[in-house]
C-alpha cells in the first residue's frame, strides 16, 4: 500500500496538519466504505516517516472533520461526516456575522422553492407517502415544541431529498439549527400550529398534482407566511 504517491517532504511547522490534509486527500480519493479500517498509527507513522504522536494529533484533526472515528484498542476508521457537525458551523457563522432572521428566510425561499419545484417533477408514491404520514403526525395537539419543530423540518428535507439533488439534500439539513429555530417562533403565536399545518397541506396537494409551479408558489407562501410570523413574534418579544 502506498499513500504518498511520490517522494514527500514537509516541513515541521504543523506537521501534523500536513499529514492530517494528505490522509483526508488519500480517504477522498479511493472509494472507502464508510466503517472501513485505516492502516495502524504505526504503519501510517513509518509511511510518512514521522513518530506516532504526529500520526494520532493528525488523526484527531481528521475525527474533527467528521471523517475519522477512532476506537480505543482497535484503531480507526472512515467515517462520513455528519450534516449536524456542518449546521453547528452554520450556526457559529450565523451568530458571529449576525446575520438576520430576513436573510435566513432568503435563503430558505432560494433553496426550498427550487427543491419542491423539482420534487413535483420527480417524487415518488412512496415518497408522497411518507410525507402524509408525517404530515399526520403534525395534526396530534399533543406534541411537545421539540417534536412538532423536528417533525416540521423534517418535512422539508424529505421535500429535498424528493427533489432528487444530494447536495440540495445536505444544503438544507445543514440548515437545521437555524430552520428549527425560526420554526419554533412560528408555533408559539396564535394559531401558528394551524396556519403550519394547512400550509404545509397545501404543498403535499401540489406535489401530488405534480405541478412544479404550484408546488414552488405553495412553498413560497408557506415560508413568505412564516417570514411574518417570525417577526411578528420578535416584535412582540421585544415589547415584553
Amino acid at each position: 500500500m502506498k499513500l504518498t504517491g511520490e517522494d514527500f517532504a514537509v516541513s515541521r511547522v504543523n506537521l501534523y496538519e500536513q499529514i492530517a490534509g494528505r490522509l483526508e486527500e488519500w480517504i477522498l480519493a479511493h472509494n472507502f466504505k464508510e466503517q472501513e479500517k485505516l492502516p495502524s498509527e504505526q504503519a501510517l507513522a513509518e509511511e510518512f516517516n514521522v513518530s506516532r504522536n504526529v500520526v494520532r494529533e493528525a488523526l484527531k484533526l481528521l475525527k474533527e472533520r467528521g471523517l475519522v472515528d477512532s476506537r480505543n484498542g482497535t484503531g480507526s476508521y472512515v467515517t462520513k461526516p455528519d450534516v449536524e457537525n456542518l449546521s453547528d458551523v452554520i450556526s457559529r457563522m450565523v451568530a458571529i456575522e449576525k446575520i438576520n432572521y430576513r436573510e435566513i428566510y432568503d435563503v430558505r425561499i432560494i433553496l426550498e422553492t427550487a427543491a419542491c419545484k423539482r420534487c413535483a417533477a420527480s417524487v415518488t408514491e412512496e415518497q408522497l407517502d411518507e410525507m402524509e404520514r408525517l404530515l399526520e403526525r403534525l395534526k396530534d395537539r399533543s406534541l411537545s415544541v421539540k417534536e412538532r419543530r423536528e417533525l416540521d423540518f423534517e418535512f422539508h428535507v424529505l421535500i429535498a431529498r424528493a427533489a432528487g439533488n444530494p447536495l440540495l439534500e445536505i444544503l438544507v439539513g445543514a440548515m437545521r439549527n437555524i430552520f428549527v429555530e425560526m420554526i419554533e417562533k412560528g408555533i408559539f403565536l396564535e394559531g401558528g400550529i394551524e396556519d403550519a399545518i394547512m400550509r404545509h397541506t397545501n404543498i403535499l396537494t401540489a406535489l401530488k398534482e405534480r405541478d412544479p409551479v404550484l408546488a414552488e408558489n405553495a412553498m413560497y407562501d408557506h415560508l413568505y407566511v412564516s417570514l411574518k410570523n417570525v417577526g411578528i413574534y420578535l416584535s412582540d418579544k421585544q415589547q415584553v
